[in-house]
Formats: structure tokens, sequence, C-alpha cells
């Protein structure tokens, strides 16, 4: 037993350490994986819209690259409502509309605007199209915002008295001075009818009959208009009316639209100045403005993925965790199971090899004893009995085996008849009470009349009642009065057949495995047996329709009743 129980627990440790390590590293590994894969989540959406964001930036930077390449060629007389083209006309006053009379053509483009020395600002388009700029009060704000922004500006304002021969970024227009007076006459037009126009000043020194125009390059600035900061291309232009500035505004809401946004992230153009340090940002070229973008949203769901990936993760774990330990559990339940049988066919072939034994021994020296007419001659008949007593304990054995192979096969070990279970039960003692009677057992019987028709197996009836009383007269031999009494009742459905014997009855511990094959008791003292006996009994009960179960014994003792069907035929 030690042994079998030490194998046990080595058994079990080596499987519980199989079980749990493999487990362990499993979650460990998964759950690693697991926040892996969350925290990577993250940072893809991070570095997703980062490049975006570059991506972005680097279109806008083209496309407002060319928007300043296409502007910086556009004549400087193109800033005025009203204009002369030095190509189109050399004499007289002939004025046209500028090509910028009919408003931005450029998405990107808010407005075009001119500013000269005095802050008096010219529009080449000024209409209820841009109520911004048509109200007195917004067009007088603009001015202002304008010319506080020609005091900030360092391109040339400071040297107002004209080209110094210096070096000048730019280029150099000459125009005649007919073609020159035409413009001017131009501008004074549209001073007329708007009130606003230009000083006249002391034409440029050079050649007689030319005026040169100087041109400098557009440049990004940013300005405040309106309700905030704003981009603005501007450059200077000298003419002999002074220098003036001339260039055109970006308004940050056209940006953000031409833009658009793939993935619903909002990505807003901002100045350097008004950057917010928590959000993602590239820059935008030279123009000193940025994209930027609020990756949070982004992070939260990537996070609320990431979240549900180690739920889930957790969740294959536990239902795989379950199943593991549900396996090695069963593997347990087989190897207890294996280990128990073992035990129990190593106790089985013990104990069959004593049943036997020692009725063969009997039978031989009785038989013997019988053919060479040795021992007394009167007792002849008692060796006879003797013979055929262990006879019947070895047929005993023998039927219970077979019955116990038949049972492993699921064949048919009864067929119910109607028949009278009292007379049935009757002729079953008197088969064996001669045989237990010899053994010091001595039986009663206790049957009521007019017992009702019940559905039994004639034999099966007889191997009950017969492994019922062999255990009874195993178990009182230590009695000095052996007694078994049998009792057949009616019931209201069946009829009861009670077997009690005056023994030392059956401990609680050992009730619950009293009707297992191969059970025998813990005590070394106990009767030798197979323990098959009172499994096949319960068997056999079944098998017809009844059972076989243990009663409460008042007194002491054991009893057991076997519960016969009423037959309804």
């Amino acid at each position: 037993m030690t042994s079998s129980r030490r194998r046990t627990t080595l058994a079990a440790l080596a499987l519980a350490i199989a079980v749990i390590l493999p487990t362990t590293a499993w979650y460990l590994t998964g759950a690693s994986e697991a926040n892996r894969r969350a925290r990577l989540l993250e940072t893809t959406v991070v570095d997703d819209l980062q490049s975006a964001l570059h991506r972005d930036s680097a279109r806008l930077a083209s496309r407002l690259e060319r928007l300043r390449a296409d502007e910086s060629v556009r004549p400087f007389f193109h800033y005025q409502s009203i204009t002369h083209d030095p190509g189109g006309a050399a004499e007289g006053l002939a004025v046209t509309p500028s090509p910028l009379a009919q408003g931005v053509s450029d998405p990107l483009v808010w407005a075009h605007f001119q500013l000269n020395e005095n802050g008096v600002v010219t529009l080449p388009m000024v209409n209820e199209r841009f109520p911004e700029l048509s109200s007195s009060e917004n067009f007088t704000r603009f001015c202002s915002l304008l010319a506080e922004l020609q005091s900030a500006m360092e391109m040339g304002l400071n040297n107002p008295g004209g080209y110094d021969g210096g070096y000048f970024e730019g280029e150099l227009f000459v125009l005649r001075l007919s073609e020159w007076e035409q413009i001017r006459d131009a501008d004074q037009v549209y001073a007329a009818i708007t009130g606003r126009g230009e000083t006249p000043r002391k034409p440029l020194d050079g050649n007689p009959g030319q005026v040169v125009i100087r041109v400098g390059p557009l440049r990004w600035h940013t300005m405040v208009f309106g309700s905030g900061p704003t981009l603005a291309a501007l450059r200077e232009v000298e003419t002999p009316l002074g220098i003036r500035i001339q260039g055109f505004v970006v308004a940050p809401s056209g940006v953000e639209q031409w833009l658009g946004s793939d993935n619903g992230t909002e990505v807003h153009f901002t100045p350097s100045a008004m950057l917010p340090s928590d959000r993602l940002s590239s820059p935008v070229s030279d123009t000193g403005w940025w994209l930027s973008a609020d990756a949070t949203p982004l992070v939260e769901r990537a996070r609320a993925d990431g979240r549900r990936g180690i739920i889930e993760f957790r969740r294959i774990f536990a239902l795989g965790a379950i199943a593991v330990l549900f396996s090695a559990l069963a593997v347990m339940v087989v190897f207890f199971q294996t280990d128990r049988l073992a035990r129990q066919r190593g106790r089985f072939a013990a104990a069959a090899a004593h049943e036997l034994k020692t009725p063969l021994a009997s039978l031989r020296l009785y038989s013997e004893m019988l053919s060479e007419g040795l021992g007394r001659p009167e007792q002849s008949k008692v060796y006879a009995a003797r013979v055929a007593s262990e006879s019947g304990r070895l047929g005993r054995v023998v039927s219970n085996m077979l019955d116990l192979a038949r049972l492993e096969r699921g064949a048919q070990i009864a067929s119910p008849q109607p028949g009278d279970i009292g007379a049935a039960v009757t002729r079953c003692i008197d088969r064996i009470q001669s045989g237990l009677g010899d053994a010091g057992l001595s039986i009663t019987t206790d049957i009521e009349d007019d017992l009702p028709t019940a559905d039994f197996d004639f034999d099966a009836l007889c191997q009950i009642l017969d492994n019922l009383l062999d255990n009874a007269e195993k178990y009182t031999r230590a009695q000095p009065d052996r007694r078994a009494e049998v009792t057949v009742r009616a019931a209201p459905d069946s009829v009861t057949i009670a077997v009690r014997d005056n023994g030392p009855g059956i401990p609680h511990s050992e009730r619950r495995s009293l009707f297992k094959a191969f059970q025998r008791p813990d005590d070394d003292n106990a009767p030798a047996g197979l323990g098959l006996g009172l499994a096949l009994a319960r068997s056999l009960a079944r098998a017809q329709g009844g059972d076989l179960e243990l009663a409460d014994a008042e007194g002491g003792g054991a009893v057991f009743v076997l519960t016969v069907a009423i037959s309804h035929h």
C-alpha cells in the first residue's frame, strides 16, 4: 500500500509539473505578446499619423511653392483694380479691369492686396463678396493691421527715398515714361472712384524718358488678420510713387479644407508661435507654419483595441487552462483507476487462490478418504456431505466469476418471468440451507401469505439469496449463536425480501463502496472473499427490474433488502 501511494504521489507530482510549467510559460509569453501588440497599436497609430502629417506638409509645401511661383510672375500693376497694360496700348489713356478684379480663383488664396508707404490699402476687387473688407469698420481695421505690418517689415522700407545703388534682390522693369504715366493715371481713376489713392512723388533718376520699377521676390510672413493669424506672401515694389507692399493672404481654413482628413482626425494649419506642445506636428517648408493634429482620439481607440486583445487572450488562456486542467484530472483519474484496478486484481488473485485452494484441499482430503476407505465407516455420509458443501462453495465462486465476465461483456444476466415469489424463495433456501447449516448458520424464514405475483428470474433470485446468506455465514462466525432471518413481505408496488444476520454490522465508512466489485473490508481479520457477491447481487436485482439496498438494522447486524417488482400481466 505504501509503495502504491508513493507511486501515485510521484505520478501526480510529475503530472502537475508537466501541466503547470507549460501553462505558466504560455501565460507569460502570451500576456507579454498581447501587451506588446497593444503597445504596438498605440505606436502604430501615432507613427501613421505622423507620417500622414509629413506627407501632407510636403504636399502643402509643394502646393504653396507653386502658388508663390505663379504669383511671383504676376505684373505689379495687376494689384490695381483698374490698370493699364504697357503691352496693350502705347499712347492715350487705355485702362482695363485687372485680371484680379474678378476675384481669386485659387481655393487657398483669401485675397490680394496692395499697401503703400502711407498705409493706404488698395484691392484689386472691392465688393460684397468680401464682407470683411466691404464694411468701413473692417476695412479700416485691415488697413491698420497692414500698416503695422509695414512698420515691422525689413524689406527696404527704411529707405523711402528710392534705390541707393546698393544690392537689390528681385527684378527690374524698364518702362517708357508714357507707359508709366498711363499706369499712374489708371491708379488715379481708382483713387477718384474709391477715395483712396497714391501721393505723387518725384520720379526716380534714370535715363530720360524711362522709368525703372524694381519688384522684389515674394516671401512668406505671418500676420494677424481678423480673428487670428494668417499666412501671407508679400513682396516689395519700388516705383516713382514710393514703395508698395503687394501680396496675397492664405486662409488657414482653406488650407485645412484642401488637405481634408483620411482617418477622421482634424489637421490644423498653425504658426509656430501657436503650435500646441501636446500635438503631433510637421513643418510646412519655410513658411514658419506647421500642420498639427491631436493623436489622443486615435490613441484612445488603439488603447481600447489593445485592451480587447488582452482580454481576448485571457479568455482563450482561461478556456485553454481549464481544458488542460480537466485533461490532467482525467489522466489522474485514469491513473488512479488503473492503479486501483491493479491493486484489486492483485487482491482478487490472492482471494481467488484462497477461495479455490481451501475447498479444493477439502475436496481432495474427503474424496481420498472415501475412495481409500480411511476414517470411520459410519462417518462416510459426513465426508460425502463435506464434499458436496465444498463443491457448492466452488460452484458459487465459479458462478460469480462467470457472471462478472458476462457483466463486463454487457450480456443479459436475467430474464424475469411472472411467478410465485414466496414459493421461489422457499425453494432457493432449501437448496442452500443444508450446506450453510453444516457450516453452523441457522436460517429462519417468515414469508407472508397471499403475496402478489412478481416478475423475477428464479436462478438469479437463488444466486442473490445464496450470496447474501453466504456473507451472513462468513460474518457471523465470531457469534456464539449464528443465525440469519429471511422475511418476505408485500409492498404497495413490489415485494421485499429482507435478509438479516446477527453479525457485527457494516461501518458507515464502508457503505458507499459496499456494492462495488472487488471491494473488501480494510480489516485484515475479515473473512476471505473475492468482493464480488454484493456487486453481482445488486446487478442481478436490477436486471430483474428490482433493486438491492442496505437498510438500517436495529439491535446490530446487517439487513439487506431485495425489491422485486409486482407483475402487471
